[in-house]
């Protein structure tokens, strides 16, 4: 190869790789709404780094989500915002591609789907105790829905034990069957028998593999309750339990 093919490979490369470093990534995500419902991310287009904006996050929070969650084990706090009001990001989750400084891309992320059709056929829901169950049983059997997240104790489920506490006096008194849904993002079925254990929950838990019952409901905090009266209607909802008087 001639001196001066050698050097005109070389300029390419160094063009190409120059191009590539003064592209970045950023994804924009709060912590707290991970918690409740996981955004779907893409594939990373160039050097990606995970930001979480400096409001209501101590460091503290940071290390333990990251701890629960390692796929965003290099997140870190958007201090004073900075990058936010740069990129004139004023809501998460967000993706932001910049190039030489200025952004070039712009992408609202969505939450992480629900499982199709097909894959619900295949992995049938069932309470912890091996009875099947479906969005149906909820409607005819059941009165009184708790909306858990096997997590609890943990900074993000605020005053989860106390509630799950409420739950279980609710459960035992009541003539009104009860059952816990267990959310499903991050973690698996063994994790909503640990919390069976942990909080001594004697009657139904159902894992909720695929949000199926979540979604259906648009349940979007936690703890919470639903109460149906005898036709499935919804006459309750609230994250404080329900008096059934």
């Amino acid at each position: 190869m001639s001196l001066i093919k050698l050097l005109l490979v070389h300029i390419t490369i160094y063009l190409s790789m120059s191009a590539q470093a003064s592209t970045q990534e950023y994804i924009f995500i709060n912590i707290w709404d991970e918690y409740v419902q996981p955004t779907s991310l893409p594939a990373p287009s160039a050097p990606r780094v995970m930001l979480q904006p400096d409001i209501n996050i101590d460091d503290a929070s940071l290390e333990q989500f990251k701890a629960a969650y390692p796929s965003y084990g290099n997140i870190k706090v958007d201090k004073q915002n900075q990058l936010m009001l740069q990129f004139s990001v004023r809501q998460t989750p967000m993706r932001i591609l910049v190039e030489n400084g200025k952004v070039i891309q712009r992408e609202q992320l969505s939450t992480a789907t629900v499982a199709s059709k097909e894959e619900k056929t295949n992995t049938p829901l069932k309470t912890l105790a091996g009875t099947p169950f479906s969005i149906e049983t909820v409607n005819s059997q059941y009165r009184v829905l708790f909306f858990s997240d096997s997590l609890c104790p943990f900074q993000h489920i605020p005053a989860c034990e106390m509630k799950i506490e409420m739950n279980n006096h609710l459960a035992a008194v009541s003539d009104y069957p009860v059952l816990t849904i267990i959310k499903p993002f991050y973690v698996d079925e063994q994790s909503a028998y640990a919390y069976q254990k942990r909080f001594n929950i004697k009657h139904d838990i159902v894992f909720d593999h695929h949000n199926e019952v979540f979604s259906t409901f648009d349940v979007r905090e936690l703890p919470y309750w639903l109460v149906q009266d005898k036709q499935g209607k919804v006459v309750y909802r609230g994250n404080q339990p329900p008096s059934l008087d």
